[in-house]
């Protein structure tokens, strides 16, 4: 499993996306993952409170949030510059997962495409509204 932060290349180029979690003093940790030929960027956060989560400290409600995952078009937008590190219940709790990762992101995107087949339903237009897939429909 890898552990990555965004470029600023990267927060640049979306910075009229309100979806996307910037935050240039404390950047999110993400993890990569490849599927299908897509790279994509899982951030790690704290205080979710949607179910398009991998827990990793539920009772702080921590964990990988599949709502804000991102799709890096380009190897620039990571950056090599920065180490990222994890708590250790965190990355005790991500081990060994990666399978598991790609199929709840799998599944995430899944429910994403269906929901935007009918945004006449509330949850679905909350859903749609809410995730940074928005911005990246043409890669999924």
């Amino acid at each position: 499993m890898t552990f990555i932060f965004l470029s600023a290349s990267f927060f640049q180029d979306y910075a009229n996306c309100p979806e996307i979690e910037q935050k240039a003093n404390r950047p999110y940790i993400c993890t990569y993952i490849e599927v299908n030929g897509i790279s994509f960027a899982i951030p790690l956060r704290s205080h979710i409170n949607h179910p398009h989560v991998l827990w990793t400290d539920k009772e702080n409600h921590c964990g990988l949030d599949f709502s804000k995952t991102v799709v890096l078009t380009k190897p620039s937008y990571i950056d090599a510059n920065k180490k990222p590190h994890i708590r250790q219940n965190e990355f005790d709790a991500l081990r060994g997962k990666d399978y598991l990762i790609q199929q709840r992101l799998l599944k995430y995107i899944s429910a994403y495409k269906k929901a935007k087949e009918r945004l006449d339903v509330p949850r679905n237009q909350i859903l749609c509204s809410c995730s940074t897939l928005q911005y990246f429909e043409s890669y999924i």
